[in-house]
């Protein structure tokens, strides 16, 4: 009883240029609205990275918001004309399951991101069915923040 969250986008940059942004963890509180990352690994690239994103903010050690740990479980960045994939595994404790990030070289100078997040919410169906609910405003504010990837990928030139 998974929700699936799916959403695509163009950016007109190179994917080695989204790559470098997508997963510059502390940087994505430039385009994703309200959000810190803290990579809590010895390192911040590769397979087995850490992190934990909050979704509103910290009050010392307590959390206010929307929190999200996950580990990286694949990490395959794009190199000529093969794709880039991004794998996590969230963990809670709000919601678990997987998602995926894949940049599809559409040419030199333009990318297609693919993203996929399915995951079960905390607390059981009801939950879970609530979130079912609201798929087309998760759908849509996904499809903002990948647009503000753009955004930030294109002005880092």
């Amino acid at each position: 009883m998974s929700v699936d969250l799916r959403v695509r986008h163009q950016i007109p940059a190179p994917a080695d240029e989204v790559w470098r942004v997508l997963v510059d963890w502390a940087g994505q509180r430039r385009w994703i609205p309200f959000t810190t990352v803290r990579v809590l690994t010895d390192r911040d690239t590769g397979l087995g990275v850490r992190c934990e994103a909050l979704s509103g903010f910290w009050l010392g050690r307590w959390s206010i918001g929307l929190l999200d740990r996950f580990v990286v479980t694949g990490w395959r960045p794009p190199s000529g004309v093969a794709n880039g994939v991004l794998e996590v595994l969230h963990t809670g404790p709000f919601f678990t399951g997987p998602g995926v990030f894949e940049l599809r070289p559409l040419g030199e100078k333009l990318t297609e991101i693919r993203c996929a997040e399915i995951f079960d919410v905390v607390g059981g169906a009801l939950p879970t069915r609530v979130a079912r609910l609201g798929l087309p405003v998760m759908r849509m504010m996904f499809s903002a923040t990948l647009r503000k990837l753009g955004q930030v990928t294109l002005a880092g030139r």
